[in-house]
């Protein structure tokens, strides 16, 4: 007698997508991707410059510091040369009382740092000085580098600054650390020279020939405003608020 054939085993269905251990890996993958795109996209936002430094404007258009180009707030530019000597007087003046209102947020300034000097002086410090103060800002302290560097001129006009001398007005800014390095490696390598350049170029056209020379609220301050800041460092708020 022919007994009755058992029913075949149930088969199980073969998936062949990909495991969950290699979705994981796909999806870790792309979210670092995206990270690395986004980090890349916000560093070019702050590279406005070309230059590297991150308050630098686009076409040598100098370094904003403080409050934005568009707060309702004094909107200051700055033509100077560090070797100036009227430039450093200047800064002696008003420099702590201009430092505190960037740092309050209660002004917006443009340093359009230029470097017509080193032509008559036979030098390059300006330019190496103006570099410096850019690997600065890197690091992110401009404002005390530049109120240093005023601090520092020599007696002698054409003297200038070793490199050793701007490394340490960096460290009297309070760059310390392996940003020390960095800076110390960026004022022997020059790479914000370039710009340096195109800030002068601005600054030639923007029609200005002497240093310093200051605006607030696109309004050129005249010689007597000038004199008073470089006499008074109280004149500051006078002047301006005469340039509404």
């Amino acid at each position: 007698m022919t007994m009755p054939r058992p029913p075949a085993p149930p088969v199980k269905p073969v998936t062949r997508g990909p495991s969950h251990a290699l979705i994981g890996g796909v999806v870790v993958l792309v979210v670092a991707l995206i990270a690395v795109l986004v980090w890349a996209a916000t560093r070019d936002a702050g590279e406005l410059g070309a230059s590297g430094s991150g308050a630098a404007l686009p076409d040598g258009g100098g370094v904003s510091v403080g409050a934005g180009l568009e707060a309702d707030v004094p909107q200051i530019r700055i033509y100077e040369d560090f070797q100036c000597p009227w430039c450093g007087v200047l800064e002696r003046s008003v420099g702590e009382a201009l430092a505190d209102k960037i740092e309050a947020g209660e002004v917006n300034v443009t340093f359009q740092i230029m470097s017509f000097l080193d032509g008559s002086l036979r030098n390059d410090s300006s330019t190496r000085a103006a570099n410096a103060a850019l690997c600065a800002d890197d690091a992110g302290a401009f404002v005390a580098f530049h109120g240093a560097v005023f601090a520092n001129q020599p007696q002698q006009e054409g003297t200038g600054w070793t490199d050793e001398q701007l490394v340490g007005f960096g460290r009297d800014a309070g760059i310390s650390g392996e940003a020390l390095g960095t800076f110390e490696q960026c004022v022997a390598d020059q790479p914000h020279a370039d710009y340096v350049a195109d800030m002068q170029t601005r600054a030639n056209q923007d029609g200005v020939t002497g240093t310093p020379t200051m605006f607030v609220n696109g309004e050129k301050i005249t010689d007597e405003e000038m004199n008073r800041l470089m006499q008074d460092p109280s004149a500051l708020d006078g002047v301006l608020a005469a340039h509404p």
